[in-house]
């Protein structure tokens, strides 16, 4: 209740007391919802399926494999009954690697700690850092320099470079399908996996030598309903094609950015990926891959490890520092066995 000091219009005369209704702010102090907690997640990172990881009790060491002269150089088997016997040598190499370290450290003062009301202000920060560790692995197997998308490391025999007359986004003599049907002829092992993103796959599938080519396996009806699948999935998605040898089509649709810049681009570029993946590791001398991955088993014995330690020397309370890390190498196994189509979309 107050005294007005003056005639106020609607409101009273000079001298009168009147009582002054409550409004939300009298009543609400605003502060943090804790049933709400937004957040961005990226797409799945999908470097551990292309390139398979290898568990080891070292951070170095070597590897074996036979030489493709073994399975694929005509030999001379034929000659008289009293002549001398051709003979051939099994020949194999040793190839020596080293894990790269990662880790990656997050500091939360305790005051910040006591002050986090709607999420563990420890366990953010350890997310944090696994996440960090999570995309810099994706980059070195799929980024822009990474194992798989640096054509120099490819076999001249298994990868090809498009143009603007041969982009699958535009190109006046464009077919992705006989691309990827070349790319499959060419490896010295049978193909299991490609890697696109999402633009690339997109552009793919609206391509009209790809609908025709779907049209003529699959008759209108079922080539509407793959692409209709393919559309409603969520997470992860894939696609297999008809008379591809049995192919799976992954599409890489997470994203990255780098300090310099403000949008985030496809961790993996414009660029088709082919890889061989066998079931379980090869022990027999025939089988192999085109990549895998050696890490380093850690105390945890998963190949990650996480730790915590007070550090005193920061702030009026100190607090504790979030530290994550992991040891691997992704190795380039068979340069002849997959394949890579270079700038599919530009």
């Amino acid at each position: 209740m107050v005294r007005l000091a003056n005639d106020t219009p609607g409101v009273g005369r000079a001298g009168e007391r009147v009582l002054l209704a409550l409004t939300p702010d009298d009543v609400h102090d605003p502060t943090e919802i804790t049933s709400y907690l937004a957040g961005y997640k990226n797409a799945d990172y999908l470097a551990d399926e292309a390139s398979p990881v290898i568990l080891r009790n070292t951070d170095n060491d070597k590897y074996r494999s036979f030489d493709e002269d073994d399975t694929f150089l005509r030999v001379n088997v034929k000659g008289s009954i009293q002549g001398s016997i051709p003979e051939v040598d099994p020949k194999s190499a040793l190839v020596s690697y080293t894990v790269d370290d990662r880790f990656v450290g997050s500091f939360v003062s305790d005051r910040t700690q006591a002050n986090a009301t709607a999420y563990n202000a420890l366990q953010a920060a350890g997310r944090r850092c696994a996440r960090a560790l999570l995309m810099d692995r994706e980059l070195d197997v799929f980024g822009p320099s990474g194992l798989l998308c640096s054509a120099a490391n490819w076999h001249a025999s298994v990868k090809t470079q498009l143009d603007a007359s041969t982009k699958w986004n535009g190109g006046a003599n464009s077919n992705p399908i006989k691309d990827i049907q070349t790319r499959l002829k060419a490896s010295l092992a049978p193909i299991t996996d490609a890697w696109m993103n999402l633009n690339v796959a997109l552009e793919f599938f609206n391509h009209a030598e790809v609908r025709d080519y779907l049209k003529m396996h699959l008759g209108a009806t079922g080539a509407e309903s793959m692409l209709k699948s393919f559309a409603a999935m969520s997470g992860q998605w894939s696609f297999r094609l008809p008379a591809m040898m049995n192919v799976e089509f992954h599409v890489l649709a997470a994203k990255y950015k780098e300090l310099s810049t403000d949008t985030p681009g496809y961790i993996l570029g414009n660029h088709v990926v082919f890889t061989r993946r066998p079931p379980g590791v090869p022990s027999d001398g025939e089988e192999i891959a085109t990549t895998y991955t050696f890490r380093s088993v850690g105390s945890a014995n998963n190949g990650f490890e996480s730790r915590q330690f007070r550090v005193e020397g920061r702030g009026p309370k100190g607090g504790t520092m979030v530290v994550v890390a992991q040891a691997d190498r992704a190795i380039m196994t068979a340069s002849k066995v997959g394949g890579f189509i270079q700038d599919a979309t530009q």
